[in-house]
């Protein structure tokens, strides 16, 4: 009865949204009952749609998400972000962080929520919460983390998110309002849609917070690191350390933390004095920081792109893991995922993706995809591909903005069928079929031994051995300056800095 009542509400709240495009004094003058009826109506389920007690808050607020409906969001969420940018592993490294989370977790404001903590496969520097307690870092943020304090206060805030339900806020706020939730990708939505990229979950990491959510999420942190039993306050070096870096989104698309959490201003000093009320509220408490015990957890870390996962050289798109290779287009965008390669072109205006199927055969997975996309045939038949058993497929597809023509082609390779999916606006399709045929055409088994064994950065912790400038000791391992300045940042210090002897430093190898 519950959803049936949520329902109706959405569908009044977007009569109402969309009444701003009805000339209302017309209504008025006409005397029209129906648009007063229409708001009695929205009063009436206004009032009867239950309402939700913030666990952080204790206050009511209107929320179109009950506890339930939260998780079993967060968990078709987790889904689809661990199949998009995969996870990282390493089981030692994912069981600290999942121990040292769940530590956390106990002493938040959901303590009986049970909250999964993960590390994603991506050099991008972000930390981020869904719904329902799904805690994720990148191994990105985790490579300029520099104590056990600093990942506790990220840890934490990203758990504040959580309990104080920030997300599922947005999540309730968009629905009312009618906001369309798109990953904004750089096609329109009728590509998003066909080539699958705008999960309705997926989108809920994309939305950013509000400088008021910031702000809770860092009181929350800090509160939730120290009662955990670390210094709070360390959680201002993470920022300082994202202040410098500066950092940017990667090929995988995944938003940086300074895309998803906007920065409310003095955000370092009201860290630095919520931490300080806490333990002046509680001086008997030994707070630890934990430095080397976080580091050695970092020691091998892939750091950067990892050119295992694919890499493009020489305008060709490698997979040393898979085994693949195709040719990229002059000046086509490529976006790298765990679940799929997109390719787009200068314009924007055409698209191709590299993804797996479900199906054992070419023309199964032909037929699925016929099938759930409801395309119209043009033509279909079998090829041979760099040897490879493929069935190709010409069809078009009518959406809601535009009629789409594409080519898919359906490749076999050992017991995977990969879909290789081009497609362009129907009026433009004759400018881009070369390209459409011409690159999965060119999809073929990688055997370059060179190309295969490429391997990526890791993290190496060393001892320093004697005392010294920052730089001076990352000189004498045979650094350049952009390294060193990379290096400076990493460890949360100036290359002017004097290091003592037996140091625990990171730094960066092959």
């Amino acid at each position: 009865m519950k959803n049936k009542r949520q329902k109706e509400f959405l569908r009044i709240c977007r009569f109402l949204v969309n009444i701003g495009k009805i000339d209302i004094r017309q209504l008025l003058n006409a005397g029209c009952v129906r648009f007063w009826s229409w708001m009695l109506i929205f009063c009436f389920f206004f009032s009867c749609l239950s309402c939700a007690v913030n666990p952080v808050t204790q206050k009511r607020e209107l929320m179109l998400l009950s506890r339930s409906e939260e998780i079993a969001l967060g968990q078709r969420t987790d889904a689809e972000i661990t199949s998009t940018y995969g996870l990282y592993l390493d089981s030692r490294l994912n069981q600290y962080i999942s121990d040292l989370g769940k530590k956390i977790a106990a002493v938040s404001h959901q303590p009986d929520l049970d909250f999964k903590f993960k590390v994603l496969d991506s050099p991008v520097v972000n930390a981020f919460a869904v719904p329902g307690g799904y805690i994720y870092l990148t191994r990105g943020i985790l490579a300029y983390l520099n104590d056990e304090a600093e990942l506790a206060g990220v840890i934490g805030h990203e758990i504040g998110h959580v309990t104080a339900r920030h997300s599922a806020q947005l999540y309730s706020k968009a629905q009312v309002a009618q906001i369309g939730l798109t990953l904004g990708a750089t096609l329109s939505r009728t590509f998003q849609k066909f080539a699958g990229l705008a999960e309705a979950g997926l989108t809920i990491m994309f939305l950013s917070f509000s400088r008021e959510h910031e702000r809770q999420a860092d009181d929350l942190g800090v509160l939730y690191a120290s009662r955990a039993g670390y210094d709070g306050s360390r959680m201002a070096n993470m920022f300082v350390t994202l202040q410098r870096l500066n950092p940017a989104s990667g090929r995988d698309g995944l938003p940086s933390w300074l895309s998803t959490h906007p920065d409310p201003p003095d955000r370092i000093e009201a860290i630095k004095r919520a931490a300080a009320d806490w333990q002046a509220s509680n001086p008997d408490v030994k707070l630890a920081i934990n430095r080397e015990e976080y580091l050695s957890h970092l020691d091998g870390l892939t750091f950067g792109e990892d050119p295992r996962q694919g890499y493009l050289a020489d305008q060709v798109f490698y997979h040393p893991l898979l085994a693949f290779e195709f040719p990229v287009p002059a000046g086509w965008k490529v976006k790298n995922t765990a679940s799929r390669v997109q390719l787009v072109s200068p314009q924007q205006d055409a698209a191709m993706v590299l993804t797996f199927t479900a199906e054992r055969t070419p023309e199964e997975a032909a037929q699925a995809f016929i099938n759930k996309n409801r395309v119209m045939v043009i033509s279909m038949d079998r090829q041979t591909i760099n040897g490879l058993q493929t069935s190709r497929l010409q069809f078009t597809l009518k959406t809601e903005e535009a009629e789409l023509t594409g080519l898919a082609h359906f490749i076999q390779k050992n017991d995977r069928v990969f879909m290789f999916l081009g497609y362009t606006e129907s009026a433009k399709f004759s400018q881009y079929a070369r390209v459409l045929s011409d690159t999965p055409g060119g999809f073929k088994p990688l055997t370059d031994r060179a190309r295969i064994n490429i391997t990526p950065e890791k993290i190496k912790i060393i001892k320093v051995a004697r005392t010294d400038a920052l730089g001076n000791i990352l000189k004498g391992y045979g650094y350049d300056e952009s390294r060193q300045k990379q290096l400076a940042i990493m460890n949360g210090l100036e290359l002017t800095d004097r290091v003592q002897a037996g140091t625990i430093l990171k730094t960066i190898s092959k």
